[in-house]
């Protein structure tokens, strides 16, 4: 990118040959990198393999087997899964690959990553069809494929419908600018079909896109109105293409509903004063240094815990190209969609429980890249010192993306163990790996107790899903009868058949009474007659400690 950008410095200087042998060495270079930190080691990076995962793959593996979810539902719309409903995007999307390769975790998390890398690729054609020169679009690019507000959901098929949503979020951008601007019908109708897949992906981008389209209307409302046809044209593909949706929310709404309802933040609010205050104080904290900058998302499933969501290096950029875009808002229409794409991108989030989420909000890293592409055009050409403050930029940006992508590869796959639950994953792999042919896979109610989190004898609410997983249950056989006695069963202190014996010992948290009391809960179900220790996965937590053991039963 800097070799680029030095070169387009010194066009007087550097024959055009050069630039493009520059530019092409950037592209190439760009492009690598992307595709190796998006796709290498993606089946143990992050390591564990997290219920909401499991759930969505067998869903996926079911469809595969049977043409029906885990309950035996004929191709439904929406998943039910670990007491949520998946979106369809996450579980059709898997469904290729997982019917070729089988229950693999990559298999299960490729899809997330072509999006991605997809997304990136739109993302640069929407700034050169937005007049941003060649070296700064494919800067842009490359650093929307390593931000680390959306960097994480490409290497989990729990984010696939986030990821398919921020795919044709930029897709609808670039095909509706190039529609309007060319009159062309073609476009307008592929423009249409893309905002429908957005409403596939994830419920969390349905609102934005309202608020979206009902901003854009008001701002470019001049510009818009001669072109009313095409418009229309496009409102009636999206319309056709959202038909299957419309029609499963019409005949069954709870799957639409039911995550919402387990999220919103009615659940805090007494009364709808104490909501619109408590949804305008979550709205604001997307907009803090503190989220955008420092620590970002709390919960490490959706962020590492390295810096914010943003680099650091894109702040003055940022700063820039909200002057160039308040100052230029009456001649620049793509200025006007920026901001109003930045307004609109966190209601989703702030209409739920949880403050500062990264992946509810994670449609506002389109628009904040745009801001700072818009930033750093501005700084470019203005020449002199303006100049090099985009190539300070640039290096500062490649020190942070290797410090990030370093922690990420590195100290984050120990730091995110429990959130990502990788000594369970790492324990049912290995029992079904070394589980005999004709043994049984024992589990003790306290296999999930260093989660907090309680099992009955489904193995329900969480813990059937990694069990169908690992244990690539047949599809039939569950839904015909549930997770098969003579496979898996839970432990009640008695094994009458050989095979072996899971549980967790030693499990400890610390009481929220202020005492900083620590009190042990270990298992005190008998071991049977017999029984052997072959295998410990050690598990530590930040207030809970355990020690997975495996025993071999006679």
């Amino acid at each position: 990118m800097v070799c680029s950008l030095w070169a387009q410095e010194n066009c007087a200087m550097v024959p055009t040959t050069t630039r493009k042998y520059v530019f092409v060495f950037a592209l190439v270079t760009a492009v690598g990198t992307t595709l190796f930190l998006h796709f290498w080691k993606i089946g143990s990076v992050p390591r564990g393999f997290i219920g909401d995962e499991c759930s969505i793959a067998y869903n996926a593996y079911c469809l595969a087997q049977t043409g029906a979810d885990e309950y035996g539902t004929p191709w439904p719309m929406y998943f039910r899964g670990i007491e949520v409903y998946y979106e369809p995007a996450d579980v059709y999307s898997v469904l290729i690959p997982i019917r070729v390769f089988g229950l693999e975790e990559w298999a299960a998390r490729v899809p997330c990553g072509v999006y991605y890398v997809l997304a990136c690729a739109a993302f640069y054609l929407l700034l050169r069809h937005w007049r941003v020169e060649a070296p700064l679009a494919l800067a842009g690019a490359f650093l929307l494929s390593v931000i680390p507000w959306a960097f994480p959901t490409s290497r989990s098929c729990t984010y696939a419908g986030h990821t398919v949503a921020l795919l044709a979020l930029v897709t609808g951008l670039v095909l509706t600018a190039s529609a309007v601007r060319s009159q062309s019908k073609g476009r307008a109708v592929l423009a249409g079909v893309a905002w429908a897949l957005a409403l596939y992906g994830h419920q969390s981008i349905q609102p934005v896109l309202a608020l979206l389209a009902v901003g854009c209307a008001i701002v470019l409302w001049h510009r818009l109105i001669p072109r009313w046809r095409l418009l229309l044209l496009m409102l009636l593909s999206a319309l056709i293409v959202s038909l299957p949706l419309i029609i499963s929310i019409l005949r069954s709404p709870g799957g639409l509903v039911a995550r919402f309802q387990q999220v919103s933040i009615t659940h805090e609010a007494s009364s709808p004063v104490e909501m619109l205050a408590g949804a305008a104080r979550r709205y604001c904290g997307y907009f803090s240094p503190r989220f955008l900058f420092i620590s970002g998302d709390g919960q490490l499933r959706h962020h590492t815990g390295h810096g914010g969501e943003l680099y650091w290096c894109l702040a003055p950029l940022i700063l820039a190209g909200l002057y160039v875009s308040i100052r230029q808002w009456r001649q620049s229409a793509s200025h006007r969609v920026i901001l109003v794409g930045i307004l609109a991108s966190p209601v989703s989030a702030a209409l739920t429980m949880d403050q500062m989420h990264s992946t509810r909000s994670v449609y506002a890293v389109i628009f904040w890249l745009l801001l700072a592409t818009v930033g750093a055009q501005w700084c470019w050409q203005r020449r002199g010192p303006w100049r090099m403050l985009v190539l300070a930029v640039a290096c500062a940006g490649a020190l942070e993306i290797t410090l990030y992508m370093r922690d990420y590869f590195g100290a984050y796959q120990t730091r995110d163990s429990q959130a990502l639950q990788t000594e369970l994953t790492d324990a049912l792999e290995y029992c079904f790996g070394h589980l005999g042919r004709n043994d049984v896979l024992y589990i003790s109610a306290s296999t999930f107790d260093p989660y907090g989190a309680t099992v009955n004898a489904q193995l329900k609410p969480q813990l059937y899903a990694y069990v169908l997983f690992f244990g690539r249950i047949d599809p039939r056989t569950y839904q015909r009868a549930g997770i098969p006695t003579r496979e898996v069963r839970l432990y009640d202190g008695h094994a009458p058949e050989p095979g072996l014996l899971l549980r967790s010992s030693n499990y400890y948290f610390r009481l929220n009474d202020g005492s900083g009391r620590i009190l042990g809960v270990p298992d005190k179900a008998p071991l049977p007659a017999g029984a052997r220790l072959i295998k410990t996965f050690p598990f530590t937590g930040p207030c809970s400690f355990a020690k997975y053991e495996v025993f071999a039963l006679p």
